[in-house]
């Protein structure tokens, strides 16, 4: 009797311990919101979401609270836990909310709000600022918050809320940079109007000197042509010398012939 009470016993605090343990294997979160700050990740059977704030919009240290909206079959009911990662603080279940979340009746921390299979769950955990988070300058930092599926069905996450800033814009050039870029292009800008100037210069120059052997050549060809000219002139000049000369000789011999003939005359009458 004593020995059935005790394996009686023992049956009864196995089933409890099955019932307190999560069954963890083959629950799985899908994701269906395209964001690129997501992961799904699996770690000892768990199926795990992570939503990293470092690569979203928004600056991690004024993050208040994340929403998952998701999809489930919630015949069985449904649970997980939530916590939060970091580099400087490690992995913390315990900072606001204990971490642990299900449906409505569960008896859980943080509960699910919805019906039909549609869900909100919303993790509030405060903005923590630069002091838990670390700064996003420190070596091997990151900030993320990290849901997990312990029971039920597979869950779909359709979307993700972040309640936060979001991060500063990239600071713009300093005043001397920009000063110091504008004068680099009034450089680059005189420095190809230099450039256009001389090339402006050589095209004036070589027009100038094709102009000046033009002209060269039109004064030789005139030159010749006067040259050629006076040389014409002079040979109708010697011509005319010439002839000139040869009718004088023909004049004088002509008179020295009267002459001849006269003095022959006289003679003859002496006789």
């Amino acid at each position: 009797m004593k020995i059935s009470k005790i394996f009686a016993g023992m049956s009864a605090l196995a089933i409890a311990g099955m019932t307190a343990i999560p069954a963890f294997a083959d629950k799985t979160i899908i994701d269906n919101t395209g964001l690129d700050y997501v992961e799904v990740k699996e770690s000892d059977g768990v199926s795990q979401y992570y939503v990293d704030l470092g690569k979203s919009p928004y600056d991690p240290a004024t993050v208040t609270a994340v929403t998952f909206k998701f999809s489930v079959d919630d015949s069985d009911g449904f649970g997980g836990g939530l916590m939060l990662n970091s580099n400087k603080s490690g992995w913390d279940q315990d900072t606001t909310a204990k971490g642990d979340w299900g449906n409505e009746g569960a008896e859980k921390t943080i509960t699910a709000e919805g019906s039909d299979g549609e869900y909100s769950l919303t993790f509030e955990f405060g903005a923590l600022g630069e002091e838990y988070w670390g700064a996003p300058t420190d070596e091997n930092y990151w900030a993320q918050v990290v849901c997990q599926l312990w029971w039920g069905k597979d869950i779909t996450i359709n979307a993700v809320e972040i309640a936060g800033e979001e991060k500063a814009a990239a600071p713009t050039e300093s005043k001397a940079e920009e000063e110091s870029k504008a004068e680099e292009s009034k450089a680059e800008d005189s420095s190809k109007a230099e450039e256009s100037s001389k090339a402006e210069e050589s095209s004036k120059a070589a027009e100038s000197s094709k102009a000046a052997e033009s002209s060269k050549a039109s004064t030789t060809t005139t030159t010749t042509t006067t040259t050629t000219t006076t040389s014409k002139a002079s040979d109708a000049t010697a011509t005319a010398d010439n002839s000139n000369q040869a009718t004088g000789a023909t004049a004088g011999i002509a008179l020295a012939g009267l002459a001849l003939a006269g003095a022959v005359a006289v003679v003859s009458k002496r006789k």
